[in-house]
Protein backbone atom coordinates (compact mmCIF):
# COMPACT_ATOMS: atom_id res chain seq x y z
CA UNK A 1 0.00 0.00 0.00
CA UNK A 2 1.38 3.29 -0.92
CA UNK A 3 -0.06 6.63 1.30
CA UNK A 4 0.77 10.22 0.17
CA UNK A 5 0.44 13.62 1.78
CA UNK A 6 -2.91 14.18 0.05
CA UNK A 7 -4.09 10.85 1.72
CA UNK A 8 -3.95 11.52 5.04
CA UNK A 9 -5.41 8.10 6.49
CA UNK A 10 -2.43 5.67 7.89
CA UNK A 11 0.14 8.63 7.19
CA UNK A 12 2.66 8.08 9.70
CA UNK A 13 4.52 11.48 10.91
CA UNK A 14 7.92 12.03 9.66
CA UNK A 15 11.26 13.48 11.16
CA UNK A 16 12.94 15.95 9.68
CA UNK A 17 16.63 15.28 9.43
CA UNK A 18 19.04 17.88 10.93
CA UNK A 19 20.12 20.62 8.70
CA UNK A 20 23.95 19.31 7.31
CA UNK A 21 21.94 15.78 6.52
CA UNK A 22 19.33 18.09 4.46
CA UNK A 23 22.06 20.30 2.97
CA UNK A 24 24.26 17.11 2.48
CA UNK A 25 21.15 15.23 0.31
CA UNK A 26 20.65 18.45 -1.61
CA UNK A 27 23.70 19.19 -2.85
CA UNK A 28 24.08 15.19 -3.75
CA UNK A 29 20.86 15.19 -5.28
CA UNK A 30 21.83 18.57 -7.47
CA UNK A 31 25.33 16.64 -8.43
CA UNK A 32 23.18 13.39 -9.99
CA UNK A 33 21.59 13.45 -13.55
CA UNK A 34 17.98 12.76 -13.10
CA UNK A 35 16.51 9.90 -15.63
CA UNK A 36 12.86 10.45 -14.64
CA UNK A 37 12.59 6.66 -13.45
CA UNK A 38 10.29 8.04 -10.66
CA UNK A 39 9.86 4.64 -8.85
CA UNK A 40 7.50 1.33 -8.46
CA UNK A 41 6.67 -1.26 -6.03
CA UNK A 42 6.32 -5.08 -7.30
CA UNK A 43 6.90 -8.51 -5.95
CA UNK A 44 9.97 -10.46 -5.73
CA UNK A 45 9.73 -13.93 -7.58
CA UNK A 46 8.63 -16.62 -5.46
CA UNK A 47 11.64 -18.73 -5.58
CA UNK A 48 13.76 -15.60 -5.66
CA UNK A 49 11.99 -14.99 -2.05
CA UNK A 50 11.94 -18.31 -0.79
CA UNK A 51 15.76 -18.55 -1.29
CA UNK A 52 16.45 -15.28 0.30
CA UNK A 53 14.00 -15.64 2.89
CA UNK A 54 16.09 -18.86 3.69
CA UNK A 55 19.57 -17.18 3.57
CA UNK A 56 18.30 -14.92 5.84
CA UNK A 57 16.78 -17.12 8.72
CA UNK A 58 19.76 -19.89 8.01
CA UNK A 59 22.28 -16.76 8.69
CA UNK A 60 20.41 -15.24 11.75
CA UNK A 61 23.46 -16.07 14.15
CA UNK A 62 26.05 -14.57 11.97
CA UNK A 63 24.72 -11.07 12.10
CA UNK A 64 26.97 -8.48 13.46
CA UNK A 65 26.27 -4.86 14.76
CA UNK A 66 26.54 -2.49 11.90
CA UNK A 67 29.08 0.44 12.16
CA UNK A 68 28.17 4.05 12.27
CA UNK A 69 25.90 5.51 9.39
CA UNK A 70 25.41 9.01 9.51
CA UNK A 71 21.62 9.11 8.46
CA UNK A 72 20.76 6.00 10.83
CA UNK A 73 19.57 6.66 14.68
CA UNK A 74 17.58 5.02 17.06
CA UNK A 75 15.40 6.39 19.82
CA UNK A 76 16.52 3.03 22.00
CA UNK A 77 19.63 3.93 23.15
CA UNK A 78 20.56 0.73 24.47
CA UNK A 79 20.03 -1.24 21.75
CA UNK A 80 22.26 -1.19 18.61
CA UNK A 81 20.34 0.53 15.88
CA UNK A 82 21.64 -2.47 12.64
CA UNK A 83 22.94 -5.61 12.19
CA UNK A 84 24.37 -6.64 9.12
CA UNK A 85 25.30 -10.16 7.08
CA UNK A 86 26.62 -9.67 3.85
CA UNK A 87 27.69 -12.70 1.63
CA UNK A 88 29.38 -11.22 -1.28
CA UNK A 89 28.77 -14.79 -3.66
CA UNK A 90 25.20 -14.39 -2.15
CA UNK A 91 24.74 -10.90 -3.09
CA UNK A 92 26.06 -11.20 -6.39
CA UNK A 93 24.25 -13.74 -7.74
CA UNK A 94 20.83 -12.39 -6.35
CA UNK A 95 21.73 -8.52 -8.09
CA UNK A 96 22.81 -10.82 -11.21
CA UNK A 97 19.44 -12.83 -11.36
CA UNK A 98 17.68 -9.23 -10.81
CA UNK A 99 19.28 -7.36 -13.07
CA UNK A 100 16.56 -8.09 -16.44
CA UNK A 101 13.74 -6.89 -13.78
CA UNK A 102 15.74 -3.46 -13.31
CA UNK A 103 16.70 -3.42 -16.76
CA UNK A 104 13.33 -3.67 -17.28
CA UNK A 105 11.99 -1.11 -14.96
CA UNK A 106 14.49 1.62 -16.38
CA UNK A 107 14.76 0.85 -20.08
CA UNK A 108 17.97 0.39 -20.38
CA UNK A 109 21.08 -2.18 -20.14
CA UNK A 110 22.26 -1.90 -16.38
CA UNK A 111 25.29 -2.83 -14.74
CA UNK A 112 25.97 -3.80 -10.61
CA UNK A 113 27.37 -1.05 -8.54
CA UNK A 114 26.33 -2.88 -5.12
CA UNK A 115 24.60 -5.21 -3.78
CA UNK A 116 24.13 -4.72 0.43
CA UNK A 117 22.74 -6.43 3.11
CA UNK A 118 21.44 -8.34 4.33
CA UNK A 119 20.23 -5.41 7.12
CA UNK A 120 18.83 -5.88 10.50
CA UNK A 121 17.15 -2.39 11.36
CA UNK A 122 16.20 -3.47 15.19
CA UNK A 123 13.73 -1.61 17.62
CA UNK A 124 13.34 2.37 17.57
CA UNK A 125 15.68 2.54 15.01
CA UNK A 126 14.85 5.37 11.88
CA UNK A 127 16.60 6.00 8.51
CA UNK A 128 16.64 9.82 7.66
CA UNK A 129 15.97 10.93 4.41
CA UNK A 130 18.46 10.51 1.99
CA UNK A 131 20.15 9.91 -1.88
CA UNK A 132 22.61 7.43 -2.63
CA UNK A 133 25.74 8.25 -4.15
CA UNK A 134 27.06 7.75 -7.41
CA UNK A 135 26.79 5.45 -9.25
CA UNK A 136 23.84 4.39 -7.80
CA UNK A 137 21.62 5.17 -10.01
CA UNK A 138 18.91 2.56 -10.39
CA UNK A 139 18.20 1.00 -6.99
CA UNK A 140 15.99 -1.04 -5.35
CA UNK A 141 15.22 -2.06 -1.55
CA UNK A 142 13.71 -5.78 -0.77
CA UNK A 143 11.29 -6.46 2.34
CA UNK A 144 13.41 -10.18 3.30
CA UNK A 145 11.37 -10.59 6.65
CA UNK A 146 10.40 -8.44 9.11
CA UNK A 147 8.43 -8.85 13.11
CA UNK A 148 6.42 -4.88 13.16
CA UNK A 149 3.72 -4.22 15.67
CA UNK A 150 3.12 -1.41 13.26
CA UNK A 151 4.06 -0.48 9.17
CA UNK A 152 7.64 0.90 8.80
CA UNK A 153 7.30 2.28 5.26
CA UNK A 154 9.36 3.41 2.90
CA UNK A 155 9.04 7.13 2.03
CA UNK A 156 10.07 8.92 -1.22
CA UNK A 157 9.82 12.08 -2.32
CA UNK A 158 9.43 13.17 -5.63
CA UNK A 159 11.35 16.46 -7.26
CA UNK A 160 7.90 18.67 -7.11
CA UNK A 161 7.79 17.63 -3.19
CA UNK A 162 5.14 15.04 -3.24
CA UNK A 163 5.50 12.49 -0.79
CA UNK A 164 5.05 8.69 -0.48
CA UNK A 165 4.82 6.32 2.03
CA UNK A 166 5.39 2.61 0.84
CA UNK A 167 4.59 -0.52 2.83
CA UNK A 168 6.08 -3.83 2.02
CA UNK A 169 5.55 -7.33 2.88
CA UNK A 170 8.24 -9.87 3.11
CA UNK A 171 8.95 -10.43 -0.71
CA UNK A 172 8.08 -7.21 -2.29
CA UNK A 173 10.32 -4.39 -3.48
CA UNK A 174 10.34 -1.24 -4.28
CA UNK A 175 12.63 0.25 -7.41
CA UNK A 176 13.10 3.96 -7.66
CA UNK A 177 16.15 6.08 -8.53
CA UNK A 178 18.84 6.82 -5.65
CA UNK A 179 20.67 8.93 -6.78
CA UNK A 180 17.79 11.52 -7.07
CA UNK A 181 14.55 10.89 -5.54
CA UNK A 182 15.06 11.25 -1.31
CA UNK A 183 13.96 8.35 0.63
CA UNK A 184 13.90 6.56 4.02
CA UNK A 185 12.17 5.40 7.16
CA UNK A 186 12.07 8.93 9.04
CA UNK A 187 9.81 7.27 11.62
CA UNK A 188 11.48 4.66 14.97
CA UNK A 189 10.57 0.76 14.32
CA UNK A 190 8.07 -0.17 16.30
CA UNK A 191 8.62 -3.50 16.67
CA UNK A 192 11.17 -6.57 17.30
CA UNK A 193 13.21 -5.85 12.83
CA UNK A 194 12.95 -5.30 9.74
CA UNK A 195 15.43 -7.06 7.39
CA UNK A 196 16.12 -5.76 3.85
CA UNK A 197 18.74 -6.11 1.11
CA UNK A 198 19.83 -3.00 -1.22
CA UNK A 199 20.20 -3.56 -5.26
CA UNK A 200 21.91 -0.40 -7.27
CA UNK A 201 22.75 -0.45 -10.92
CA UNK A 202 23.97 1.85 -13.63
CA UNK A 203 23.46 2.97 -17.29
CA UNK A 204 25.94 -0.12 -18.88
CA UNK A 205 26.28 1.87 -21.96
CA UNK A 206 26.67 5.49 -20.46
CA UNK A 207 23.87 8.06 -19.02
CA UNK A 208 21.53 7.98 -21.68
CA UNK A 209 20.23 11.72 -23.57
CA UNK A 210 17.75 12.07 -21.63
CA UNK A 211 19.85 12.12 -18.22
CA UNK A 212 19.85 15.53 -17.55
CA UNK A 213 20.71 17.13 -14.27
Amino acid sequence: MSQTQNDPQGWVPELEAPEYLRDKCSHMQAEAPYLGLGFKKAPLEPHLFARLQAHFRENVERFRPEGPVDEIRTTAHQTIPTLIFDDDAFNARLAEELRPFHEAWAGMSLALSHCYGIRCYQRGTFLYKHVDRQPHFVSSTICVDHALDSPWPLSISSLDGQVSQIDLAPGELVLYEGTRLAHGRPYPLHGDFYAGIFLHYFPAGGLPAGGKK
